[in-house]
């Protein structure tokens, strides 16, 4: 706050004062004019302006008019004012063209109503941005099927959302015996299947073997030094085999006699035994004989087994 009539601020020095004829605030040093005023029936000191305003007649007096530091802060706006107008006239040619490009901006926008629709703001991002590469979905898919490594069908597919399972606990039980059953009838066929084919190929062999032995007599001979050579080998193979059997039971005449007799199952897959490898001595079935089967170690040969009968 300051004085209405010096414009100096109040402090702890300068005390505030109000005109009792005015209302206004005052310091003490523009309050030193002692009148009679007739609302508090007593003489007081009062501001400058309430003291002319004594002065003249009845009617001016009863009109209340602002303190002087009004006009005077008028004046001062005044003066501001013609300024800045000068300083517009000393202003170049160049500042005086864009200061008049601002101003019409400014009526333009004032007076044109900005239409601020979507179609209007699609339109102006269409001219800022150009035209845009349209691609469709599938293309993209393609593409983040390509960066990820995985085919299309994979990101194409919806996700399959699981019904929840609604059967009872003997229901299930049921299901999966079925499925069990049907598992088990699936893999006795292709075994039966299976069999059947080895069956009909050993024949065709044997066949083949017969035929060829009887074409001509060079290829009997050759093929005759082969099976003495390969019999040979097989007879040092057995006896190296029975001298170990033979090294085997007398270590073993000793211990108590198992009671379990040999298993007739397959070594490999435990079905039944229907072959008898003559290198290993390892029974197996068809289908195991022929994975087993190595001619390095001598297990190209076997003889057929029979399970033998529980009395």
């Amino acid at each position: 706050m300051a004085c209405n009539s010096c414009a100096k601020g109040f402090s702890l020095l300068r005390k505030e004062k109000g005109c009792p004829g005015c209302g206004f605030s005052y310091c003490s040093k523009c309050l030193d004019n002692k009148i009679f005023l007739p609302k508090i029936n007593d003489t007081a000191k009062v501001c400058c302006k309430c003291k002319r305003l004594a002065e003249k007649p009845d009617e001016l007096a009863n009109a209340v008019q602002p303190p002087d530091a009004y006009f005077r802060r008028l004046g001062t706006m005044n003066v501001e004012q013609k300024g800045n107008q000068a300083a517009n006239c000393d202003m170049d040619t160049t500042d005086q063209l864009i200061a008049g490009r601002l101003q019409k901006l400014k009526d333009s926008r004032t007076n044109t109503s900005v239409t601020t629709t979507d179609e209007h703001v699609k339109n102006r991002l269409r001219t800022i941005k150009g035209e845009m590469p349209s691609t469709s979905d599938e293309e993209i898919q393609a593409r983040l099927a390509k960066l990820r490594g995985v085919p299309t069908e994979t990101l194409c597919s919806k996700p399959v959302l699981l019904a929840p399972d609604t059967r009872t606990e003997q229901e299930q039980a049921n299901d999966l015996l079925k499925q069990y059953m049907e598992q088990t009838n699936i893999e006795s066929k292709y075994k039966n299947e299976f069999d059947d084919i080895m069956k009909d190929m050993e024949l065709r062999m044997n066949k083949l073997k017969g035929s060829n032995s009887s074409s001509s007599k060079e290829h009997d001979l050759v093929k005759s030094t082969e099976d003495a050579e390969s019999e040979d080998e097989e007879e040092t193979v057995r006896k190296i085999v029975e001298k170990i059997k033979a090294e085997a039971s007398l270590d073993d005449e000793d211990m108590p006699q198992s009671t379990n007799d040999e298993l007739p199952f397959c070594e490999i897959c435990n079905e039944d035994a229907t072959m008898r490898c003559f290198g290993c001595k390892y029974l197996f079935c068809h289908r195991c004989f022929a994975e087993h089967k190595d001619d390095d170690d001598g297990c190209n040969r076997y003889e057929p087994y029979e399970a033998p009968k529980k009395s």
